[in-house]
């Protein structure tokens, strides 16, 4: 059999998972034929994700990183129809070009609107604006048992792509529902004293443009930190595009350099330079790991653990108290939390849902793990989801504990993945499929 694939190893973000796999790359959409139809296989985007979403060593990766085409454009209502395999930052620069921009945007300007809407990742204001199915259009999708599929807004299949976590077929097509851009984004930051100040700051701007808030993780200090609300402007001031050329990885430092001494010192710079309130092209607002390269490096070639939890507002409290004691108690080495507003309905394993979500780094070391392990007891506790793309370290059990629907939601996906042939390491890991 002629292979059409080359043999790889894939490491997922985070660095915690390092595996030996496949990797085919079709440089046009009827490329995605050319497997076997009964070869396992997974789409992979611009391969940022935290977690192996995109490889497993018992299936094919499909690269869609030449499948980055820009189709077609509606300059009356904003309605652009893209490949998948395009970038975020490909999208912003083009859209905001014309006045446009896709206000549900993550922060890695290389992830892929496929790999956006597999997940259905959220923005700066999930609160107010969604997950990234509130500005999806239609959609078409490849499965290697089904053949080409065609998905629009609120049908069955459309439902189970968005946040699917690519288990209804490879996204070959997407539309994007654009909104008009302002040139520039106020941003205000607003002291907080602790997370449950956080969280009734948070509450107060869901109307905000962009609403998120960084926290200092040092027992002595924890909790303080800035929510950051952001506002269109009509001031004038030079403009700032993606930048065409991104690097795709960081480069881990030989060793760690997050330390009690370096956090001291990023987070009473972080306080210093956050603390004004400036005015900011609306790419920089939009995409803040566009220079984050050196804060992911300093945690060394063992890489970092990120564990997002998403508290309810009625228990959020109790629990921001729960952390605090923990915190103090275990003592973490937290370089950074990071707080938002949600307010979505919860549906399977995607991270939407109604109240406030934290995310935490730490390094992957022995007390980064156990620490993370009590982290997900405490949020558990209190009714807390967990962000499956995030958090390399979730297993199965605790994501059934944690959504009582998953089971429902297995069910339904099966009738959309005949002969289970979609799969990747995050899938077999949380037992998705």
């Amino acid at each position: 059999m002629n292979r059409a694939w080359k043999e790889v190893s894939l490491t997922s973000f985070d660095r915690q998972t390092r595996l030996a796999a496949r990797l085919h790359s079709p440089s046009r959409l009827h490329d995605l034929e050319q497997l076997p139809a009964d070869c396992p296989r997974i789409a992979r985007g611009g391969g940022v994700s935290y977690v192996a979403a995109s490889f497993d060593r018992q299936a094919v990766s499909q690269s869609m990183a030449a499948l980055d085409r820009l189709l077609d454009f509606d300059a009356e209502r904003g309605v652009l129809t893209v490949e998948a395999g395009i970038s975020i930052a490909a999208v912003q620069r083009f859209a905001l070009a014309r006045g446009w921009y896709l206000p549900v945007t993550p922060g890695h300007p290389l992830a892929t609107i496929g790999g956006c809407i597999a997940v259905n990742v959220h923005g700066k204001n999930p609160a107010r604006d969604g997950c990234f199915g509130a500005v999806t259009g239609a959609l078409r999708l490849f499965h290697p048992r089904l053949g080409w599929r065609d998905a629009e807004p609120g049908d069955v299949l459309w439902q189970a792509s968005v946040g699917g976590f690519g288990l209804t077929g490879s996204i070959a097509t997407a539309q994007l529902h654009l909104r008009p851009a302002p040139s520039r984004i106020r941003v205000q930051p607003v002291a907080v004293a602790d997370l449950a100040d956080a969280a009734r700051v948070l509450r107060e701007h869901a109307a905000a443009d962009l609403v998120y808030g960084w926290h200092d993780g040092r027992p002595a200090h924890f909790g303080r930190g800035l929510i950051r609300v952001g506002q269109a402007s009509t001031e004038t001031g030079p403009s700032r595009m993606p930048p065409r050329r991104l690097p795709a990885r960081y480069h881990a430092a030989p060793l760690r350099l997050w330390n009690r001494t370096s956090l001291d010192l990023a987070n009473a710079l972080l306080a210093r330079r956050w603390r004004v309130e400036r005015s900011m092209p609306l790419a920089e607002a939009l995409l803040p790991l566009n220079d984050a390269g050196g804060y992911f490096a300093a945690y060394g070639p063992r890489g970092l653990l990120e564990c997002q939890w998403l508290i309810p507002h009625a228990a959020f409290e109790d629990f921001a108290a729960a952390l605090r004691h923990l915190v103090r108690q275990k003592r973490p080495l937290l370089p950074l939390i990071s707080s938002k507003l949600f307010g979505g309905a919860s549906s399977g394993p995607a991270f939407d849902g109604d109240g406030i979500a934290l995310a935490l780094h730490m390094p992957a070391d022995p007390d980064g793990l156990a620490f993370a392990g009590e982290l997900a007891a405490a949020a558990l506790d209190h009714g807390g989801r967990p962000n499956p793309v995030k958090q390399s370290g979730l297993d199965a059990a605790i994501l059934r504990r944690a959504l009582p629907e998953l089971e429902g939601w297995r069910q339904r996906m099966a009738a959309q993945n005949p002969g289970g042939l979609l799969q990747s390491e995050l899938i077999r890991r949380l037992a998705l499929a």
